[in-house]
């Protein structure tokens, strides 16, 4: 058969060349054929899969050698796309912008039958109510102007998992998240942390703060505070509250009547707590709100809270359109290079997104992927069409292509 090829796309060749990364042209080959694959495969993203999107002649196989053998950092390609993106960010985002720095932790569930991958436990799902067999990660994500940027990831593995060296290596989730806060670096001067329930912690706010980071983030109904001097907790406190001691917020569609509390909690000696019901006459649950920066105003704090959303939005692409938990390999050094993978691809296509919104209509992750796979289907007619120039049979070409006739 005639040396034909399918075309990559020429947008992830130059944004993998602009990370600089010292690695050799087979790796870079590697990472551009694994990104191309992902975006543009649908149905599961098993290696088989993604490599099926191939413009090269090797076997398949080497796309697990790619994730399990060969000699490249995980950690080094995260940090060179994680430094580009937020200098992109830095480039293109006016002087004094606020920033959200959004840290949580999310499952990447497996069959129970699943007992060779390593790292596996039960981890408790809030969405099913219940532990599942799973991998749980720590993730970060960046939230300014137009930008929505995944950013580094850390996977949560139980003591148990370290035996005799659990007391040097096991860090729970919080101490993870502090890596990750650590590990970051504020694109502007105004960042926030933001956090669900389970991160506001005093000693997680307090080690954000030396790093710069007021937290805005849930918390729990049995924090402590001290409203007059009495020590109660704001579930007891919230009890005692009348409608007309609330004030009406509005994010986005929906109306929230807040009360505002500030002053010290069981671990900050000063902080602001918003109780918000969306019903009027506060008959429903409320939610509780805490910021340690208390010069906000009520309407700014709930408006700022409301970005710790784009990391959920984040999950979801992650697993239902790039396959961030549908891997099939077993050792952890192959399942955290193809994690780089599917970050280096989200990335991708979010830096591609915002510089091409308005010529392009691209608003969301979901509609620069089908930018992409209409790209690749132009590609494959030109390959089709050069196959046809060429005498190519239809089954040379049926081969090439990876697909049943």
């Amino acid at each position: 058969m005639p040396d034909i090829i399918i075309e990559q796309s020429q947008e992830v060749i130059n944004y993998i060349n602009m990370l600089k990364l010292p690695v050799s042209r087979a790796l870079k080959n590697h990472m551009v054929h694994m990104i191309s694959g992902i975006i543009t495969s649908e149905g599961n993203k098993n290696i088989s899969n993604v490599y099926s999107r191939l413009t090269c002649n090797r076997n398949r196989s080497s796309g697990s050698r790619f994730l399990g053998e060969y000699k490249w950092s995980n950690e080094y390609v995260d940090y060179k796309r994680i430094n580009h993106s937020l200098k992109t960010v830095r480039e293109n985002v006016p002087e004094g912008t606020v920033g959200f720095f959004i840290v949580d932790d999310t499952l990447s569930k497996k069959d129970n039958s699943t007992k060779k991958i390593e790292g596996l436990d039960y981890h408790h799902s809030h969405s099913d109510g219940k532990t599942m067999w799973s991998h749980c990660v720590v993730t970060s994500h960046y939230k300014i102007s137009e930008y929505s940027l995944p950013l580094n990831f850390k996977l949560y593995l139980r003591k148990q998992y370290f035996g005799q060296k659990a007391k040097k290596l096991f860090k729970n989730k919080q101490e993870l998240a502090m890596q990750l806060i650590d590990e970051s670096t504020p694109v502007t001067e105004t960042t926030y942390l933001l956090v669900d329930a389970w991160y506001t912690s005093g000693k997680l706010m307090l080690h954000a703060l030396k790093r710069g980071y007021h937290t805005i983030g849930r918390i729990k109904s049995n924090r402590v505070i001290y409203p007059g001097g009495i020590k109660t907790n704001i579930k007891e406190f919230a009890i005692h509250i009348r409608s007309n001691e609330t004030c009406i917020v509005t994010a986005g569609d929906d109306n929230y009547y807040v009360y505002r509390y500030e002053g010290k909690i069981n671990d900050l000696e000063n902080a602001v707590i918003l109780i918000c019901w969306s019903k009027k006459d506060l008959s429903d649950t409320p939610a509780f709100i805490v910021s340690t920066d208390v010069s906000l105003t009520t309407s700014t704090i709930v408006g700022y809270y409301q970005n710790r959303w784009d990391i959920e939005v984040s999950y979801r692409y992650h697993k239902n359109s790039l396959g961030f938990d549908e891997y099939q390999v077993e050792s952890l050094t192959s399942i955290k290079r193809f994690w780089s993978m599917v970050f280096m691809t989200y990335t991708f296509l979010e830096l591609f997104r915002v510089s091409k919104r308005r010529t392009l209509k691209l608003e969301t992750i979901g509609d620069t992927i089908g930018y992409f796979r209409k790209q690749y289907m132009v590609c494959i007619a030109k390959f089709a069409y050069s196959c046809a120039e060429k005498g190519v049979s239809l089954d040379d070409v049926v081969a090439k292509l990876g697909v049943a006739a």
